[in-house]
């Protein structure tokens, strides 16, 4: 089995790189592996973090096995949660195949690739936010066996400002901030095509670094797909899916009390490529959030993926870094903050 993937370095934004509107609208697949979902996150300037997501999975010309809904999370600076998870019927679906605007319910995310506005409540909850973009984002994918087993990956707010408010029955909580948001479609079963990834957003106040290491299964050879891309405050610098162009080391494993499972306290990211180099080292402060992507299956069903298939688990990490970034002429201190995950199949 194969990974279909174009390995390229760039270091601006065109061709097939370049977002348009339909990229982010809704893209219908009568498959019963199909999965869509529309991401977001930020840190909050008081240190929390918010994310959240729109999904959509299964056949969408047997709308009785199609589920769809959303979530919406408050992580406060000492580890409690608020969530909003909300699962509705497909017919409370509605979406634009044109154009980012979704609505689940009551629930609702519209915009376009620069600007966005969503709210997601349930009883008395509800989360309110805008999201502004500070770069132009990009979109890429890759195929899996042959060319019609793809997963899409758009970005198109790689960092921006990020204002609005997380309500209680007894708090309005302010969010104001910087974000991210993604969308991605994928119409394969990843439990059987990839081992796990890492993936993270980090940022200096100058900079924005975006990677992810994605490892197939045996089955496709543990081939990886590597992407990492670079912005300053108005662009793109450098994107890469090189996979020999840098690496993402993890150091110190230790038993984490929070994920039941050990975990590396450093990742290091080094990147080296004529001209530009990075040297980051990303410490782990707190693991704000675990997922079991299985929680909302049947008990049987459950029991049989992670007996004879997979053991799925989603583990959210908030860390501090350091490093230095080298760009033609000159050299340039990073002080990060990221948020970054490891999503496991195995």
């Amino acid at each position: 089995m194969k990974v279909i993937c174009q390995e390229q370095t760039v270091r601006e934004i065109a061709g097939p790189l370049t977002i348009v509107q339909s990229d982010d609208a809704w893209h219908p697949l009568e498959d019963p592996n199909y999965i869509e979902w529309w991401y977001f996150d930020l840190m909050n300037q008081d240190g929390s973090i918010i994310r959240g997501q729109f999904y959509i999975s299964g056949d969408v010309s047997r709308p009785r096995r199609v589920r769809t809904g959303v979530r919406a999370s408050y992580v406060r600076t000492d580890g409690t949660e608020l969530l909003i998870d909300e699962k509705l019927p497909y017919l409370s679906f509605k979406s634009s195949t044109e154009a980012c605007s979704v609505e689940i319910g009551s629930n609702f995310m519209r915009g376009d690739i620069s600007h966005c506005e969503l709210h997601i409540e349930n009883g008395e909850k509800s989360l309110d936010l805008e999201l502004d973009a500070a770069v132009e984002g990009i979109k890429s994918h890759a195929c899996f066996g042959d060319e019609t087993k793809c997963m899409h990956w758009v970005v198109p707010q790689p960092r921006g400002k990020a204002k609005g408010t997380f309500k209680t029955k007894g708090e309005t909580l302010s969010i104001e901030g910087v974000g991210y948001r993604d969308h991605n479609w994928l119409n394969f079963s990843p439990l059987g095509v990839i081992a796990y990834w890492d993936w993270g957003r980090v940022y200096d106040e100058e900079y924005t670094i975006i990677f992810a290491d994605i490892v197939t299964s045996k089955k496709f050879d543990n081939a990886r797909i590597k992407p990492l891309i670079i912005y300053d405050t108005g662009k793109l610098l450098y994107m890469t899916s090189e996979t020999n162009k840098w690496s993402l080391i993890k150091t110190d494993m230790r038993f984490d009390p929070t994920a039941q499972m050990e975990l590396p306290q450093t990742h290091l990211v080094n990147l080296q490529d004529e001209d530009l180099s990075l040297e980051m080292d990303l410490r782990l402060e707190k693991v704000f959030q675990k997922i079991d992507p299985l929680s909302d299956f049947n008990p049987l069903v459950r029991f049989l993926i992670r007996t004879f298939k997979a053991k799925p688990s989603i583990t959210s990490f908030y860390s501090i870094g350091s490093g230095k970034l080298t760009l033609p002429g000159q050299e340039k201190a990073i002080t990060c903050t990221a948020v970054h995950e490891l999503v496991r199949n195995t």
